[in-house]
């Protein structure tokens, strides 16, 4: 579907090759990531030009990936919609030709198969940090009997205190009001 031979491309070396279709990539998703719960089918678009002696590829992606809350694992809706480009070799040795920082993916075979990079994108997309709307909006921590979730910022307060707590000299502050001034 996504899937060409190097002689196919490089008939369009005049003007690039334009692909429009719709995927469902929900299974391979989920074998790969059980946290996804759900993906809608996914409109995928974008054009692969000849240039150079290797395939610049854009690619547009839109849907919806639907991953649990990390904080209650309500399902969370993920609307996607974002463009990648990638750069398919034809040869190892035109890399130096490249800037740093392009993604550059050597062709090993005489197809090129946009599949596998399309599911690396939607799975890349997903945020480390997912949480509801409402658990945003809040900013309420999980808690429970004896254990409570803190932000970053809360718990170097605590550590700060609690080690101002055990220090032995807290207690003789005080004690010798001259040097409390120095």
């Amino acid at each position: 579907m996504l899937k060409w031979t190097v002689q196919e491309l490089i008939k369009h070396d005049q003007e690039p090759l334009h692909f429009s279709t719709t995927l469902d990539v929900k299974t391979d998703l989920q074998d790969r990531d059980p946290e996804v719960l759900d993906v809608s089918p996914i409109q995928v678009s974008g054009d692969i030009v000849y240039d150079r002696g290797d395939f610049l590829v854009s690619v547009n992606l839109k849907g919806d990936l639907v991953v649990p809350s990390m904080r209650s694992l309500t399902p969370v809706t993920l609307p996607q919609d974002f463009t990648f480009s990638e750069i398919y070799l034809t040869d190892a040795g035109h890399a130096d030709q490249y800037e740093d920082g392009e993604i550059l993916m050597p062709l090993e075979d005489a197809e090129l198969d946009l599949l596998p990079a399309i599911e690396d994108h939607l799975l890349l997309s997903i945020p480390m940090q997912v949480l509801t709307p409402e658990e945003v909006a809040s900013g309420d921590m999980p808690s429970g009997d004896d254990w409570e979730v803190l932000a970053e910022e809360d718990f170097d307060k605590a550590v700060k205190k609690e080690k101002q707590a055990d220090n032995p000299f807290t207690k003789l502050k005080g004690m010798f009001p001259d040097d409390d001034q120095a």
